[in-house]
């Protein structure tokens, strides 16, 4: 199934739902005749294997191609009236707030609500605050005056598809409301169980602002225990990021984990009476999906409790009590067939692939040690989990994040501990609160082991090559890391001479892939984008400074003009300053293309989205009788110069 999401996603996107539906039944009818018929023969078998496969790759097919269809929309250009449902909590962003919205209907007139047609499309809406107006919260409706557009994406220089982003978490648009242009309306009773938990998600946050931590503290705890990650800052996210730890700031399985275990603990004197096993589990399970909703029901949070709640059950009914693959691929499949989406979530991915490296690869790494010590099996365990996710993890981590934390097993042995730690505390201040000592206790005990969480990741950063970056895998990279994986674990299984070679043999073509990237990719671009100049080298970006506005890079002279600095500019011989290839007119631009031609030999204009229309048309014009060539750059794009 999740083949046939990919494939109809990025090959046959615009085909109808019919003909696979047409298809599928198909498919199914030999399955239908031969269980009717009563047909058994052996030979058959794999015929009936093929045939269920690709119904469940039509299926998937099926699911993708419809959800695409509930997410994309052709907005009007123009500015209309919208009504809608706040569904995440509004984050500031800069001067506006942002939130995603749920548009229920758009009003042509406004003074006519009879002709209001539904929509149900949801959208990013940053809109300006404004102090005599009520901020919703997420449940509130919302009306709002405004133009929404599709998201446009400029991915060679952001080397980012942020439009497919936002697609694929469900956004069709973005628009911006300024203040006067919207009003919030609070509703007493949300719309959804998904709106509720996100507000019972804001009472536990206030609760936690007022127990008075540090800012770091309180942004950690908020992240680790309610996966709130608005008060995060970007040095606090580098700092965990370098330490290869930054997913203890994402709720995850991790914190599942760690959270039945301690409930477990907890509840143990249970398994002393007939049926205290089950009891046990089920209890488990029913807490595990109250601190999924406290936390705001996130996927991330939502596949880990489902996962873990399968694997609860599973191994109550099943006698060997070990069911990890079956929870895993049950866990996949159910939210696959709810969201098809999901599988192009880089989340999603890395959670499923780093749970099913360590069930692959922890019993094999942790076989490698043995010890009758119990702190060190602990230790070694502990390794054994880091390093089978991160094993399994690494292609895809080069691929989207070109990174690799150097000392994540020394990060991940104290994450773990202290995480335990503040998750422990965090539970016993919120039972303890309205006792006065002891509630205090824990809530100081909880800042310390907060703060030493901190403390221990900013010294993991701060030690020298604590991150080793610009390490891109591409596409064929990413093939070839997953077969030297499949065929590492095939030769763990049974150590063969030949099955060794096969494995030497995949890290080559990995390397041979490497140098031919090297050589086809090593090329740099200049950007123009909103009176700023961009460098790009592969994947990293520069910005470029200069007092004069003067550029020459490779060869390459460019000249951004974004004030009055040339125009009273008078040479006193023939010989002009300098050759320019390229002229970028930016706002705040005082003058004209005459006065710039007396002095530079000018080969070609840019003029950017900023310029007003009237002083665009009058530049194009003296373009035009200079004959130099004109280019308009388009709105939220940028210009790009290959060097």
């Amino acid at each position: 199934m999740a083949a046939g999401i990919f494939f109809f996603d990025r090959f046959l996107p615009d085909v109808s739902v019919r003909p696979l539906l047409l298809l599928l039944c198909v498919a199914i009818l030999p399955l239908l005749l031969s269980a009717i018929l009563k047909i058994r023969n052996v030979s058959l078998n794999y015929f009936s294997g093929i045939i269920v496969s690709i119904c469940f790759f039509l299926l998937g097919g099926i699911l993708i191609v419809q959800k695409k269809n509930t997410i994309g929309y052709k907005w009007p250009e123009s500015q209309l009236c919208y009504y809608g449902v706040v569904e995440t909590t509004p984050e500031a962003k800069g001067k506006t707030l942002c939130s995603e919205v749920k548009v229920k209907y758009c009003i042509p007139a406004a003074s006519d609500s009879i002709n209001m047609y539904s929509v149900n499309r949801n959208i990013l809406l940053y809109f300006i605050p404004d102090s005599s107006s009520y901020i919703p919260r997420c449940g509130d409706n919302i009306v709002f005056y405004s133009s929404i557009s599709k998201p446009i994406s400029d991915t060679e220089f952001m080397g980012f598809d942020y439009a497919g982003y936002l697609f694929n978490k469900g956004v069709s648009g973005t628009a911006l409301a300024f203040g006067g242009n919207w009003m919030g309306i609070k509703e007493e009773k949300p719309h959804s169980i998904k709106h509720m938990a996100l507000r019972c998600r804001e009472s536990v946050s206030e609760i936690f602002k007022s127990w008075n931590m540090g800012d770091d503290e309180l942004a950690v705890v908020s992240a680790l225990t309610i996966g709130d990650k608005s008060e995060l800052t970007p040095e606090l996210k580098a700092i965990y990021s370098a330490a290869g730890t930054s997913h203890v700031l994402a709720l995850s399985g991790l914190h599942v984990g760690i959270l039945s275990c301690i409930l477990y603990f907890l509840l143990s004197p249970l398994r002393r009476i007939k049926g205290g096993r089950v009891i046990q589990s089920l209890a488990v399970a029913a807490t595990l999906w109250v601190f999924a909703f406290i936390s705001g029901l996130s996927p991330s949070v939502v596949r880990a409790v489902t996962m873990c709640t399968l694997y609860l059950v599973a191994s109550v009914l099943v006698e060997n009590g070990f069911c990890g693959f079956f929870s895993l691929s049950l866990t996949a499949f159910i939210m696959l067939v709810y969201n098809p989406m999901y599988l192009f979530d880089i989340s999603f991915q890395l959670s499923f692939v780093a749970v099913l490296s360590i069930i692959l690869f922890f019993p094999v790494i942790s076989g490698w040690i043995k010890s009758g010590n119990r702190f060190v099996r602990y230790v070694w365990s502990a390794m054994s989990v880091s390093l089978a996710a991160q094993l399994g993890t690494l292609p895809l981590i080069l691929y989207y994040f070109g990174t690799f934390p150097t000392y994540f097993l020394m990060a991940n042995l104290v994450v773990g501990i202290l995480a335990s730690c503040i998750l422990s505390f965090t539970i016993a201040s919120l039972v303890c609160s309205f006792i006065p000592v002891v509630g205090d206790v824990c809530v100081w005990l909880l800042e310390m082991f907060t703060l030493a969480l901190n403390s221990s990741m900013h010294f993991v950063h701060s030690l020298q090559g604590a991150q080793i970056t610009s390490i891109y895998f591409n596409k064929v990279q990413v093939v070839l890391g997953f077969a030297v994986l499949c065929l590492l674990y095939v030769f763990f299984r049974r150590r063969t001479f030949l099955r060794l070679v096969s494995v030497l043999l995949a890290l080559c073509l990995i390397v041979a892939a490497d140098l031919y990237k090297i050589r086809k990719e090593n090329t740099a671009s200049l950007f123009l984008t909103r009176s700023d100049l961009y460098i790009r080298i592969n994947k990293e970006l520069e910005t470029l400074k200069s007092e004069n506005g003067l550029y020459e890079i490779n060869g390459v002279r460019v000249g951004v003009m974004k004030s009055s600095q040339w125009k009273d500019v008078r040479l006193t011989g023939k010989t002009k300053l300098a050759t320019l290839d390229y002229v970028y007119i930016c706002k705040g631009f005082s003058g004209n293309i005459t006065g710039l031609s007396g002095l530079f030999d000018i080969k070609n204009v840019i003029i950017d989205e900023t310029v007003s229309e009237g002083y665009r048309e009058f530049l194009k014009e003296e373009c035009r009788k200079l004959n130099i060539k004109c280019i308009e750059k388009s709105a939220q794009a940028s210009f790009r110069i290959l060097l």
